[in-house]
């Protein structure tokens, strides 16, 4: 039988499916005595809460960040759907398809590796083509660019995800800069490709998106700094003030204090590059809105957008 994703449950549905356990927690009757056990379950598709009413201090057994099969019904409640848990086992990881898991870009992952590499080749500027050089020739670091998420939830929070952002932000910044003479084009596009970076660091995405360690602690503008610097010190005679160009469009890309941002856009390209990314991963999201709920005139309410988005 086809599995049936998270995505397509609807209410009064009996399951008997394979979730990943995000999280779990032990919750109080509000109006009896005792207990149950609250669980985060996931797929590709999304998440949903999960509830094992009949809870014995054996079921605190089941990890987080770990599988299992669960068999139950799936109800409404408060407007939106959870299962009620009637059974479960644990389920090896190796017996698990990470395609079920982790989704990965629409788009072809190996024509926009080319299409960077092209990027690189097509620089003047020798420093800036170097640069992008040596990041592409890279194979550890280019392929988990490639692979990685852009977001855990916001946007492209898939395999490719990081990869399909960086460029488009690039296009944008190529096709605003047509407009502004005064824009250094090689320095934002460059900048463009690279200013998540440290995404690579920040994310864990083996069967979910996870925040690392050091992406808790210290960010992927910080991570990604270190990334930069690291590519940089293997070039001789790479120009400073090319140097700090490059680092602060990456320290500045979120463009505001109240975004994380440590520094606002204080050139010309640091504010092309800020603006061109927020509106890559804005359009994609109203992108995404539409094919998600075709057909339909409204949207439901997107946190990440704070609105209703029209869909006609």
């Amino acid at each position: 039988m086809a599995k049936k994703y998270i995505s397509e449950f609807q209410a009064r549905d009996s399951i008997d499916e394979v979730f990943y356990v995000s999280s779990k927690r032990v919750q109080n009757y509000k109006s009896k005595p005792g207990c149950f056990l609250h669980l985060v379950l996931s797929d590709r598709t999304g998440t949903i809460g999960s509830k094992l009413w009949d809870f014995t201090p054996e079921h605190l057994d089941i990890p987080e960040k770990s599988f299992i099969r669960c068999a139950g019904e799936v109800v409404e409640f408060a407007d939106s759907l959870e299962i009620h848990i009637q059974s479960y086992v644990p389920v090896d990881k190796g017996a698990v398809d990470p395609r079920d898991f982790l989704p990965v870009t629409p788009l072809d992952i190996r024509e926009m590796q080319r299409e960077i590499c092209n990027t690189a080749l097509e620089l003047e500027n020798r420093h800036l083509k170097n640069l992008l050089s040596r990041f592409v020739q890279d194979e550890d670091l280019f392929h988990r660019f490639c692979e990685c998420p852009a977001a855990k939830t916001m946007h492209q929070a898939y395999v490719g995800g990081l990869l399909e952002h960086s460029l488009r932000t690039a296009k944008i910044v190529e096709k605003i800069a047509e407009l502004y003479p005064a824009v250094n084009r090689e320095l934002a596009v460059t900048g463009a490709l690279l200013h998540d970076i440290g995404k690579i660091g920040e994310y864990d995405f083996d069967y979910s998106v996870e925040i690392t360690d050091e992406g808790r602690l210290l960010g992927h503008i910080v991570l990604g700094l270190q990334i930069l610097d690291s590519l940089i010190g293997r070039i001789p005679d790479f120009p400073d003030e090319l140097r700090l160009a490059l680092y602060h469009i990456v320290t500045s890309h979120h463009g505001r204090y109240e975004w994380q941002s440590p520094k606002r856009p204080k050139t010309i390209e640091a504010c092309l590059v800020h603006y061109a990314d927020a509106m890559e991963a804005d359009l994609w999201k109203f992108s995404s809105l539409k094919d998600k709920h075709e057909g339909e005139s409204w949207s439901p309410w997107e946190r990440s957008l704070e609105r209703f988005v029209y869909l006609k």
